[in-house]
């Protein structure tokens, strides 16, 4: 910030400028306004956004969030007792991670999704998708349409006459888009796995004939509270905010309110309200996007986090209101989402999950016990346990000999209290699996559930604890390396 230097083609040498001490004379945004060309604004903008999204996609997303979210709205972030409207945006980012939100923003396949849930009749009809903007064909689509990006927000071309369309800014602004990932952006969970694409869609217009004002309905699981109307969005960009009863409420977010252009109120609006609620129905908070053309009603997109959760409420006691609406689900928090072929896998910490009636399932205390079988050359010569690993006192690692007699050592752990841990009732038929799974192999623990009386297998471990996890006493050590035989030859 304090030197700029711009260096420009040979052919421009003229304009070179060196050494230019910005603090003393404009700040560095006046300076790049006043003189660099457009495209080197673009350039340096580009490579501004590239940076932070490269450094975004390896660091920590709660991190980066209470850091933009406190440069931006100016007050921390709090994710154990968040409260206002915006901080719950913020922990439904991080912790509120259903898989079905990831269609719901694409815009090519949340149009299926919705047909389905409300009817065809709402959808705006599609004129083509493709991977990349040198696969269309403008021959083939019609004087007017609109194209869009389907995984972001903000790449849009419009086009209201294909014959003086602009290709190349509309070739850049559409590649770029496809080129980023808008989950970095603000960390917007669904957006992450959405496929790049571009679609065309037709051109609609409302009464106005040059705008569409599009009705955008704050919904709290699945109950409409707030319907938020922008127009004037390509001159003077304003937005009128009404209540269920279309009430003018005399409040702004993020752009001015005007209380002197009143949005009439949609002679369908009961009907949109009721579409919404279907769409946002069971979701912690939707927003429902549906614009209004000769009394019909098209739905636009579904946004789970308006304004990124980044956006000023005045007066700023409504941030509190809305947040109040918003009901966090009782939900485990983190991890990371795995998607394959026609399933999505879940990693995260949380409450263990007990499945069935308690006296039907092996636990102890209040926990889900696995049965460790230590099987020697294929042959199970003790097991152990692991419990209470939720207890105020820690866990506990039990061995049993094969007649479920307890083992008179521990191994890092303390044993639980002898007599405390019942012997399972499959007990022989684990052991039997756990040999069927360790022939020929030296050493292996074989790990096995009881659940309403079944087997669940667990794992297969070949060094439990690293080999780094001391037996008291240490003879105990030395008995159970004489089992292993290291001449044994692993069968292929």
């Amino acid at each position: 910030r304090r030197f700029v230097q711009v260096r420009r083609s040979p052919k421009h040498r003229s304009t070179h400028i060196s050494n230019y001490q910005s603090t003393e004379v404009m700040n560095i945004k006046d300076f790049i306004k006043e003189k660099l060309t457009k495209k080197q604004v673009r350039i340096l903008q580009q490579i501004q956004s590239d940076a932070r999204l490269a450094y975004r996609r390896i660091a920590n997303p709660e991190f980066v969030l209470k850091k933009m979210f406190k440069e931006r709205m100016g007050y921390s972030l709090d994710l154990e007792n968040p409260k206002t409207f915006n901080e719950k945006l913020q922990w439904l980012k991080l912790y509120d991670h259903n898989p079905l939100y990831t269609t719901m923003v694409d815009k090519y396949a949340v149009k299926k999704y919705v047909a389905e849930k409300i009817g065809e009749q709402y959808i705006i009809p599609t004129l083509g998708i493709w991977e990349h903007f040198d696969e269309i064909d403008f021959y083939k689509l019609p004087n007017q349409f609109v194209l869009k990006c389907t995984h972001d927000s903000g790449s849009i071309v419009v086009v209201p006459d294909k014959s003086k369309m602009d290709k190349v800014s509309a070739k850049e602004k559409l590649e770029n888009g496809l080129k980023r990932n808008y989950y970095y952006a603000g960390y917007e969970w669904p957006y992450k796995d959405v496929p790049p694409r571009i679609i065309a869609e037709k051109f609609m217009v409302d009464e106005s004939g040059v705008d569409l004002k599009d009705y955008k309905v704050f919904n709290f699981d699945g109950i409409p509270k707030v319907i938020q109307v922008d127009y004037d969005r390509f001159t003077n960009h304003k937005r009128n905010i009404y209540d269920a009863e279309w009430k003018y409420i005399d409040m702004s977010i993020e752009y001015p309110t005007d209380a002197s252009h009143q949005i009439a109120k949609p002679k369908n609006l009961e009907k949109m309200l009721e579409l919404a609620g279907k769409l946002s129905e069971g979701i912690p908070h939707a927003r429902t996007d549906f614009y209004v053309i000769n009394d019909k009603i098209y739905f636009g997109e579904i946004t789970f986090y308006h304004g990124a959760g980044l956006e000023h409420f005045m007066p700023e006691k409504y941030d509190g209101v809305f947040g109040e609406w918003i009901k966090l689900p009782n939900i485990p928090r983190g991890g990371d989402i795995f998607i394959g072929d026609g399933f999505y896998l879940w990693v995260h910490e949380g409450e263990p999950i007990i499945l069935g009636a308690k006296n039907k399932v092996s636990m102890h205390g209040n926990d889900l016990t696995d049965y460790k079988f230590m099987c020697f050359n294929g042959k199970v010569r003790c097991t152990f346990t692991c419990t209470d690993r939720r207890s105020s006192d820690g866990l506990k690692v039990t061995f049993f000999d094969n007649d479920w007699n307890q083992m008179p050592f521990e191994r890092h752990y303390p044993a639980a209290k002898a007599g405390s841990i019942s012997k399972p009732v499959n007990f022989e038929l684990m052991k039997s699996l756990a040999e069927k799974l360790a022939i020929g192999i030296p050493f292996v623990r074989v790990d096995f559930y009881e659940i309403n009386n079944k087997v669940y297998f667990g794992e297969l471990t070949f060094y439990p604890g690293a080999g780094m996890e001391e037996f008291n006493p240490l003879a105990v050590d030395y008995e159970l390396g004489s089992w292993i035989d290291l001449n044994l030859q692993v069968k292929k």
